[in-house]
């Protein structure tokens, strides 16, 4: 087939192949299909066209102008009239700007400026917003509006009438019409004014080839990209289209099904997934869909309920992926037969036409998500779509669509919530015609239900329990902080329209403004008011007891029998937005005498004798007079850390024939070596894994695991050291490594006996990496880690032999972070709890190296600290958490340009050396340490580097950024948008505004390091962060795609 150059072109050369095609039908009022050949099309375009420039309404092109632009808007809706319109201003050389009548007047204002469009073809229904669109010019005279006329000025008269103009003689040769722009379509505006998206006859024309060549009648608007897209295919392949006339009938399944039964010979059906669910709804739409060779979707993502629905039914479903601005992309299209991947779209395989993958990649965004990017506007050549994708696991190169990063709703407590697959699980209800979910900022999420038409007269209590199953289902495959509980459904009025762009998809600034108010009521009943009537009054503590344990078995909707009062709440399975909600329940129901509970509440007091301490059943009696808030403050911390150390300072000690810990050799000193080692799958704890590893004298390395089996341990450890290019020498010994799924806080380790028997009888040396990095928990909620180390002590001690396992402790610089001098701080256990910094992180941590030194005062053990400091990337790869606080700094380079001017010297560490120090410092042998006490390290470089060189060894890597005081960083941080994919940073600004943000920043008193470098040559060789260091992260975090 020779080469089509342009749309002019394409329509001319299939007119003189098939003049007489049939090649468009559209419904008269009585849906009967008015069908119209290319003959007909070609010479009323003609028509059209002699008519705009005799009558002096448009000139045109000038003959051999290939380099003026010349734009003409055009606003209406699908009919003859709109196809014959954009058909004459193309061979009169314009380029047709298609306008949404679902745009607001000053949208089209917009359009029409950046365009420089110079006048605007306008169908009689829409002069109105045409006008009121003028007013929002700069100068309202630089746009002449054109009333579209009817069809007698092309129709089968005019043609009788005027032969002579049934014929355009071009301006142009076909091959000079190529690469001048034919057609702008816009995108939706979702995020603001729409964006003008230019398409070129090469582009435009090459979009044609991508088509089934099928008879098909499309539900899409002729001014929608895919819609557009359908009439031109048909056009390229020689197909009738016969056009759903949108904007003049209402879509409903009975309209649909009518003009389906007046085209007999439609083998496809395109259109938006709304379409499909209401066909699906009724038994001969149903049998409609299935008689078709073709049906598919575009423009919003398909409910999977639905398309299971319809595939499972016999339904030759089709998921179309595309953009405004490039057109199709991917589709479904497979072997019906033998696949039933209807929503898993391909750009690559044995049923893909095109090469269009050579073009597409996919980069992972976390968690098994990945974002697709095409060839243009990022600066290694490629276009960023925001547009998410999951892999299939076993079909090659197959992709589902799961949302846009945009849609995102990052909540108060930095958690995300991606609300496309609960908005789409929702719709699957026949109960539900439309949901939006809402939560931006917020601690839990929320969502507006639109109710159909058979349930239009329910009230919201009954529509809530009608919508309550499908409630669940949603939250049933959504993560545990994206729980929709059902006080904070919002069941609008039926027929309420909700803002959606012509493709179908959420218009949601718009949603959440227009439903502001509406919004703001759901959170305001949500947190509870203050001095309302009716609540609960409680008498006593027992009622309070009650109260408060109905409230929680009300929230996490599972059987509370096990719970104890004692409890630690998170321990149970509590989780954070759970926690809010009891918290919320509790301030909602119960009078508490005028006060409001904290936001952490819960937090403060994980359990329920905790919230009915006495200082709390005070709060909810409300005895305590306004004003005394003092004396609601939760018990002293320091006494909770020393009762704890009390509470657990007894171990489990049975074998009296052990020698002392600091007597003989040292348990980590036994060949062959055996270790237990937790925290395998952090960095850290890789890094010592490769160390332990490459001593040929360590037999056997059991990782205990947070999984849910053995083999999700295995895969666990496999992908950390992939991640951080610790593969080689893993993959060639892993064999020595033993992963165990384990829970440390229960007894035995919540391993299987024999496994425990065996490890104890094995092991030689015990390292404890594992704790959980949570800076909202209070000390109580760190008792199961705490718990989980003096396991691993009595583990040590249940060996039969006569010297127990060596235990070192990985503990951090934050348990004696807030030391106030004015020495140094030692490389000793302190007995003043209040030298740890003031979070329960920290706290937990100085508990158990206590714990640490009872142990080697009361029993033969050799145990020791290993306190760490600030770990940065690896000598070697320059591999470095991107979730770390001095990471996410330095991601402000790519965000707000900006990084703080700290006044400060830093001992970083790089975490391969940092596990070599480690691994020096266990084997230490016990003739060198002080009896009966036990020994600890400070793990930070001894040498310190300014910030001021850091900034500088960043610029040097190819960073551009200003460096201003940190106060005016905090300001920037602030003020950037609150997206926790694209600016991460903004997560922490909480964090940062307390260590950063007072006017004077607290002392910070230096480490000692004296024994600790002298027990490890590897520290005093850790090389330190300069030039070389910093522009190997840099180079690693390029690598990742986690700065630019």
């Amino acid at each position: 087939m020779s080469t089509i150059y342009s749309f002019n072109h394409l329509i001319a050369e299939r007119t003189r192949n098939y003049p007489n095609l049939e090649v468009l039908g559209i419904p008269d009022k009585d849906f009967n299909y008015i069908k119209y050949t290319l003959a007909d099309l070609d010479a009323s375009a003609s028509l059209f066209a002699h008519h705009l420039r005799d009558n002096g309404l448009l000139n045109g092109r000038s003959k051999g102008d290939v380099t003026t632009r010349m734009t003409v808007g055009l606003l209406g809706v699908s009919n003859i009239s709109y196809v014959v319109t954009e058909m004459a201003l193309y061979r009169m050389g314009y380029c047709v700007l298609f306008l949404s009548p679902n745009n607001s007047p000053p949208a089209i204002a917009h359009l029409l400026t950046v365009t420089n469009a110079t006048h605007m073809i306008v169908q009689d229904v829409l002069l109105p917003s045409a006008s009121a669109a003028l007013t929002h010019l700069s100068d309202p005279s630089s746009v002449t509006i054109i009333n579209q006329p009817s069809s007698d000025v092309f129709g089968s008269a005019a043609r009788t009438l005027y032969p002579e103009k049934t014929r355009w003689d071009p301006t142009l040769k076909w091959e000079d019409e190529f690469l001048l722009p034919v057609t702008i379509i816009h995108s939706s505006g979702s995020t603001g004014f729409p964006k003008p998206i230019i398409a070129t006859n090469k582009a435009a024309v090459g979009n044609c080839v991508m088509n089934f060549g099928l008879t098909s009648l499309t539900t899409l608007p002729l001014y929608h990209g895919h819609g557009h897209s359908n009439l031109y295919r048909a056009i390229h392949a020689a197909k009738p289209l016969y056009l759903f006339p949108t904007g003049t009938i209402p879509l409903t399944s009975a309209n649909v099904i009518k003009l389906l039964k007046q085209a007999p010979d439609v083998e496809a059906l395109y259109g938006v997934p709304l379409a499909l669910k209401l066909l699906a709804e009724t038994t001969e739409g149903l049998q409609v869909l299935k008689s078709l060779k073709l049906v598919m979707f575009g423009g919003s993502a398909c409910p999977e309920e639905l398309g299971d629905f319809l595939v499972n039914e016999g339904v030759r479903l089709v998921g179309h992926y595309g953009l405004t601005e490039m057109g199709q992309l991917m589709t479904s299209f497979r072997d019906f037969e033998t696949d039933n991947g209807w929503n898993w779209t391909r750009a690559k395989g044995p049923n893909v036409k095109t090469n269009v993958n050579h073009y597409l990649r996919f980069e992972p965004r976390g968690g098994d998500t990945y974002e697709l990017f095409v060839m243009t506007n990022q600066p290694d050549g490629s276009y960023a779509t925001k547009d998410l994708f999951i892999k299939h696991p076993t079909i090659p190169d197959a992709y589902k669509f799961i949302g846009r990063i945009d849609d995102t709703l990052v909540m108060v407590n930095g958690e995300k919530t991606n609300p496309v697959p609960m908005e789409l699980t929702l719709r699957s209800s026949p109960y539900i015609a439309d949901a939006v979910i809402f939560g931006a900022a917020r601690i839990q999420i929320g969502a507006l239900i639109l109710p159909t038409e058979i349930v239009k007269d329910c009230s919201p209590s009954e529509l809530a329990k009608l919508v309550a199953p499908i409630v669940a289902l949603a939250n049933a495959e959504a993560p545990s902080h994206s729980q929709l509980a059902s006080e904070a459904l919002v069941f609008l009025p039926y027929g309420t329209m909700i803002p959606r762009a012509d493709k179908g998809s959420i218009l949601r600034p718009r949603v959440y403004k227009e439903f502001e108010g509406i919004i703001n009521e759901v959170y305001e009943r949500l947190e509870g008011d203050i001095d309302g009537d009716g609540k609960r009054r409680l008498t006593d503590e027992a009622e309070a007891r009650t109260a408060i344990r109905d409230i929680i078995g009300k929230t996490v909707d599972r059987p509370i029998d096990s719970l104890e009062d004692d409890t630690d709440l998170f321990d149970f399975g509590l989780d954070s937005l759970q926690s809010s909600r009891i918290r919320n329940t509790i301030q909602r129901e119960i009078y508490l005498g005028g006060k409001k509970l904290s936001p952490n509440a819960v937090f403060e007091h994980p359990s329920i004798t905790q919230y009915v301490h006495p200082l709390m059943i005070a709060r909810l009696l409300g005895a305590i007079p306004s004003g005394n808030e003092g004396a609601l403050a939760q018990r002293n911390p320091h006494e909770i850390m020393l009762e704890l150390v009390k509470k657990y300072s007894s171990f489990a000690y049975t074998h009296k024939g052990h020698v002392n810990g600091t007597n003989g050799a040292a348990g980590s000193s036994v060949i062959p070596r055996v270790v237990v080692l937790t925290g395998a799958t952090g960095s850290l704890g890789a890094y010592i894994l490769d160390e332990l590893l490459s001593d040929p004298s360590v037999a056997t390395v059991y990782c205990l695991c947070r999984a849910k089996d053995d083999a999700d341990a295995s895969s666990r450890i496999t992908a950390s050291m992939k991640a951080r290019k610790l593969s080689s020498r893993y993959e060639q010994v892993r064999l020595r490594v033993k992963a165990l799924a384990s829970d440390l806080s229960t007894i035995k380790l919540g391993l299987q006996s024999d496994m425990y028997d065996e490890i104890a009888t094995r092991a030689t040396l015990i390292i404890h990496n594992a704790w959980a990095v949570n800076f909202n928990l209070g000390i109580s909620s760190f008792e199961p880690h705490i718990r989980g180390a003096v396991n691993l002590i009595n583990l040590a001690l249940a060996s039969p032999h006569p010297r127990p396992a060596d235990f070192y402790f990985a503990s951090s610089i934050s348990a004696v972070a807030a030391w106030r001098g004015p020495e140094s701080i030692p490389e000793a256990i302190t007995d003043d709890p209040s030298v740890a910094q003031g979070l329960g992180y920290a706290q937990s941590k100085w508990i158990t190296e206590k714990l640490c030194q009872v142990a080697s005062q009361q029993t033969p053990i050799r145990a020791g600290v290993l306190r760490i400091g600030q770990m940065v990337g690896d000598s070697q790869n320059g591999v470095w958490n991107e979730t770390e606080a001095i990471s996410l700094i330095i991601k402000c380079t790519d965000t707000i340009g900006i990084l703080p001017n700290l006044e400060e010297l830093v001992s970083w560490l790089p975490v391969d050396y940092a596990a070599k120090t480690i691994l020096d410092l266990v084997n230490v042998p016990p003739q060198r340490l002080p009896l009966g006490d036990c020994p600890v390290w400070n793990v930070i470089h001894p040498k310190l580097v300014p910030w001021t060189s850091i900034l500088s060894s960043l610029q040097h890597s190819g960073l551009k950024f200003k460096a201003l005081p940190r106060h005016e960083w905090i300001k920037a941080l602030r003020a950037s948008p609150i997206d926790e994919v694209n600016n991460p940073s903004r997560k922490l600004l909480t964090f940062f505004e307390n260590k950063y943000g007072q006017e004077e920043v607290a002392t910070r008193y230096p480490l000692l390091t004296v024994q600790t470098e002298k027990a490890s040559k590897s520290l005093g060789n850790a090389p330190i962060a300069d030039v070389g260091l910093v522009g190997k992260w840099v180079a690693a975090w390029r690598e990742t795609g986690f700065l630019a």
